[in-house]
């Protein structure tokens, strides 16, 4: 006797074989979403507005030491200093290393010619070496990393006066 195919076992089958693929393809149609999908990059615009939005200032406080001078004089020099960020979590560490900054930029002060700290050309120069030590001391997670990493956005994007006085 022959075998007899039952009717409902042959639909069951193609049900199975039907459901099987429509898996595969959502498989592959949610790989290509989310995985091979070209992303368009941010636009300048973007950028500039989450820039903005993120952007945060410092009060490092109020600096005074005194200044180099070739008249045998005593001047001093009191400053107030504004630190500009993109990345919030620097405040964190502008607070943990604040001695250590602010050691380092009293030593930068205290190393000026009290003839010459006024000019703006010299101005311009000490705001970027400000921020350049403090780069540095953030970075270097204060001195204990022996090189900072090159970063291509660096932890400070400015260094402003909010107050310059030589007396």
């Amino acid at each position: 006797m022959a075998e007899e195919k039952k009717p409902g076992k042959s639909k069951r089958v193609i049900i199975v074989i039907i459901a099987i693929v429509v898996l595969l393809i959502a498989g592959a149609g949610g790989t290509w979403w989310f995985i091979l999908r070209p992303v368009t990059a941010p636009t300048p615009a973007q950028i500039a507005k989450e820039k903005l939005q993120n952007t945060k200032f410092i009060d490092l406080g109020s600096l005074v030491t005194n200044l180099q001078s070739s008249d045998g004089s005593t001047h001093y020099i009191q400053v107030q200093i504004q630190l500009k960020t993109y990345n919030s979590v620097v405040e964190t560490a502008v607070k943990s290393f604040m001695p250590e900054i602010r050691n380092g930029i009293l030593m930068l002060l205290s190393a000026q010619n009290a003839d010459k700290v006024s000019e703006p050309a010299v101005r311009d120069q000490l705001l970027q070496e400000i921020k350049q030590q403090v780069n540095n001391t953030l970075e270097t997670d204060g001195g204990v990393l022996k090189a900072p990493p090159t970063e291509k956005n660096p932890p400070i994007a400015a260094v402003y006066f909010a107050s310059f006085v030589v007396q």
